[in-house]
């Protein structure tokens, strides 16, 4: 009995301590990366945020305690390779194992669109075609050329590895349908590469099969820039093309570990540039505008200064692979990530480019859409507003920042980094006449003048006025600086409600630093 006693003290001390090692070991470095899953670990809650009790505190802890747990990379592997192992499964729950070890990047809505059962009401087809067809038509009042191109996913490219346990309903896919939509209902050159690629397919591999679960590989990239390029080369003739001959290309082998357990391997291409290249990567210009992914949008710019310009609005697919052999091509390549779909207007200001693609990922399509149809910009020249009235009242309108910083109190002047490339302005302008928002509001400087992103939500005014129809007051504008500089001030116009006047100019001047 007494050796019965002990060995129960035993085996509870033996399970105390099994339980609350892991407690004991936790996390307690802020900003850990998880080598098993190649992530930044939560990190503990704040108690408050913007002085007020954090409502959302119970959650993030719940993560922070779930992500920080001790010896949880070594739980995180050994589960990996177990379920692998005994059932054929990955744990990680983005990535599909199909046929002949084919990994595929997998979500429940990228399964629907390869099921064709999400397919676009005509509801949703006429929306996404408008929401483009309003930068074509802006565009080509500029004269400027627009091509959208649809990057496919693999399942569209590789269906033949995806396991038969999923089944296809019909061979028409949303894509098919928004494409033939778009082609016979407006201008735009909207276009994907899919021929191109499964033509290919006999004499390359032109997905990653493994090593990437979500893209094409370099062959295969090098495909869709040449078809994007014929497109291209359609509207500017001079454009400089490269060519299979402009690379030595030599097969590689290459590993990726899921979860740092269970690994896979491919032979992949290396596209090496024979030339020298002529381009120069400028990084940081777009670091003040306040960007969605801020980091992946950058300017290239080639010693060939009589190259037309290029401006893109693309996404993994072309900052992954395309964007060094495209900005051979360009004098100057501007790219911007696609969740700034909302602001092109302004970035077409800004760049001034002979020519805009739009490029999209076929499973993030309906996402870009979504943000597209939200923006506040109005795709309209200050032509059509110049020759309105001028009334004298002086307008409601308020600098607040200049590149994230506050503005002088006085107004009379803004001061900015002779360093910088672009100034971010932002602020709140009103049709003081009408007591309500304006209908938009530009920026001249010299003979330019820049349209806003207007109507954007600005608390502090609805707040002041007491009157919440004020509440999308806000403006911002991207300025390129050597113009400021130039220039030596600016005006900002604002344009009535009603659109039938407009308010004198405010003048700031401009000071360098």
């Amino acid at each position: 009995m007494k050796a019965h006693r002990v060995f129960n003290i035993i085996m509870v001390i033996l399970f105390a301590l099994l339980i609350s090692t892991p407690l004991i070991f936790i996390n307690k470095t802020t900003g850990k990366v998880s080598i098993a899953e190649n992530r930044v670990l939560s990190g503990f809650p704040n108690f408050t945020v913007s002085n007020k009790l954090n409502t959302h505190f119970n959650k993030e802890f719940e993560s922070w305690f779930n992500d920080n747990l001790g010896f949880r990379d070594n739980f995180v592997k050994w589960n990996t390779i177990i379920q692998y192992k005994l059932f054929g499964k990955l744990t990680k729950s983005d990535t599909l194992i199909g046929k002949d070890q084919w990994l595929y990047y997998v979500t429940p809505d990228i399964i629907k669109d390869y099921q064709h059962l999400n397919l676009p009401s005509n509801s949703q087809l006429n929306q996404w075609t408008n929401a483009l067809d309003r930068i074509n038509k802006y565009l080509g009042d500029k004269h400027i050329p627009f091509i959208t191109m649809i990057n496919l996913d693999k399942k569209t490219i590789y269906p033949e590895h995806y396991p038969d346990s999923i089944l296809k309903i019909g061979d028409i896919s949303r894509t098919d349908i928004l494409e033939k939509y778009i082609t016979q209902n407006t201008t735009i050159d909207f276009f994907t590469p899919k021929n191109a690629l499964i033509n290919a397919k006999p004499e390359a591999t032109v997905y990653s099969p493994r090593y990437d679960n979500g893209h094409w590989n370099n062959y295969g990239a090098f495909i869709g820039y040449q078809e994007l390029m014929k497109k291209v080369k359609n509207y500017l003739p001079n454009v400089n093309l490269l060519t299979w001959e402009d690379f030595d290309i030599s097969r590689y082998d290459r590993e990726t570990k899921i979860y740092n357990a269970v690994s896979f391997t491919e032979s992949d291409y290396s596209f090496k540039f024979k030339k020298t290249s002529n381009v120069t990567k400028i990084e940081g210009i777009f670091d003040d505008l306040n960007l969605t992914y801020s980091n992946l949008s950058y300017r290239f710019e080639n010693k060939n200064k009589k190259l037309p310009k290029a401006l893109i609005l693309g996404d993994s697919y072309f900052y992954g692979f395309l964007i060094p052999d495209l900005a051979e091509s360009f004098s100057e390549l501007t790219f911007i990530h696609t969740d700034n779909i909302d602001k092109i207007e302004s970035f077409i200001s800004l760049v001034n480019p002979d020519i805009v693609i739009y490029e999209n990922a076929e499973r993030m399509l309906d996402h870009t859409m979504q943000v597209l149809q939200n923006t506040t910009e109005n795709y309209t020249n200050y032509k059509v507003y110049k020759d309105l009235p001028i009334v004298n009242n002086k307008p409601l309108l308020w600098l607040d920042y200049s590149n994230n910083k506050p503005v002088e109190q006085q107004q009379t002047k803004i001061v900015i980094d002779n360093s910088k490339k672009v100034v971010n302005l932002r602020g709140w302008a009103l049709d003081s006449n009408l007591n309500t928002t304006a209908g938009d509001i530009y920026l001249k400087v010299g003979d330019n003048y820049y349209p806003s992103i207007y109507n954007i939500p600005h608390t502090g005014v609805s707040t002041f006025f007491n009157n919440p129809e004020l509440l999308k007051s806000g403006f911002v504008f991207n300025v390129n600086v050597p113009e400021l500089i130039n220039s030596g001030k600016f005006s900002l116009i604002i344009i009535s409600k009603d659109k039938t006047f407009q308010y004198a100019p405010v003048e700031y001047q401009v000071e360098i630093k």
